[in-house]
């Protein structure tokens, strides 16, 4: 939307504001606009087209989380005939603008960590199940959209393999609320300095190695392996759950295989059906990533095709686009 239209449908709403600033498109299609009153006070606008969806999942989740004092947007306003929710205005201080890597900013991850605890453990009824076939389903994303469409290469039989130790694998952990794209982009840093939670409108019952990959796995920075070992040390303890740091590693592996494969189709089909680069530019590290936590047992043709060829024809294809 034009800023002349948030501004209007924002009065249609009973909110008089004078100034819109249009904040982010998401994969789902859902645009975000923070609206602003001539006093200053601030919201933020979601809008999905309603042909596309509703957020009545979101208003659902959003009570259950608010509830349970996970700290979340407050839902100010919505109306699903016009693909509205206006929500409280958290800031934009993501943890994706933020150097975390600095040492000044050595507890947001311990704190990220704790928020993820509180959402798989809080009270949510009625939300999906994840379920072996989806689970398969969204692993094939990737070689329908990705290499087959947007790079027109052949898939690799191995894929398969990779596909259904992934599934035993997935279907052996512990299975939680799962946000299902629990990363630093969707979390906030308040004025309080404590962490808020954004975009769980796909919040499921899942295998719990899929949100702490989404965390530990990350697209824009790496962790070292011993970052990686002591977080899961403090989760264990914080989840309350007896394994150890490297059985929980486990988990995350092959979290973050399932996970990674997903998002590689998913932004593939995005650009083959919009011609929108919404986030191409980070499909290389998305890539490698997925390279470097297969296992290299029984695995090292796969590996060897996705670094080189694959890898290869996916810079030469973005260098075009």
């Amino acid at each position: 939307m034009i800023d002349s239209e948030v501004i209007q449908v924002s009065k249609e709403c009973g909110f008089n504001v004078s100034k819109v600033d249009a904040l982010k498109l998401e994969a789902s299609g859902r645009e975000y606009y923070r609206i602003s009153k001539d006093s200053g006070e601030s919201f933020v606008l979601c809008y999905l087209d309603p042909n596309l969806g509703n957020h009545s999942k979101f208003q659902h989740v959003s009570k259950f989380l608010f509830d349970q004092n996970v700290r979340c947007p407050e839902i100010i306003f919505y109306d699903d005939s016009l693909g509205i929710t206006i929500q409280e205005d958290l800031g934009d201080q993501s943890l994706i603008d933020l150097d975390v890597l600095n040492e000044k900013n050595n507890l947001l991850l311990q704190k990220s960590l704790g928020v993820l605890t509180k959402i798989q453990t809080a009270n949510v009824p009625q939300i999906p199940k994840l379920n072996q076939d989806s689970l398969f389903e969204q692993m094939t994303l990737m070689e329908n959209f990705f290499i087959k469409d947007l790079l027109s290469m052949d898939s690799h039989r191995d894929l398969d393999v990779l596909k259904t130790l992934a599934i035993e694998e997935l279907l052996n952990q512990p299975w939680m609320n799962c946000h299902f794209d629990f990363e630093r982009r969707n979390l906030i840093l308040l004025e309080d300095n404590e962490i808020a939670i954004v975009d769980y409108q796909d919040l499921c019952s899942g295998p719990i190695g899929i949100d702490l990959a989404g965390l530990l796995i990350d697209h824009y920075v790496k962790y070292t392996d011993q970052k990686i070992m002591e977080s899961l040390a403090s989760y264990s303890s914080l989840i309350e759950i007896v394994a150890s740091p490297e059985e929980i590693f486990e988990w995350v592996r092959w979290g973050a295989i399932q996970r990674n494969m997903r998002i590689l189709g998913i932004l593939s089909k995005i650009y083959i059906d919009t011609d929108r680069s919404f986030r191409l530019k980070d499909l290389p590290q998305i890539l490698n990533n997925l390279i470097e936590l297969i296992p290299d047992k029984n695995f090292t043709a796969l590996k060897k095709y996705l670094n080189e060829e694959v890898h290869q024809n996916l810079l030469v294809r973005l260098d075009k686009i």
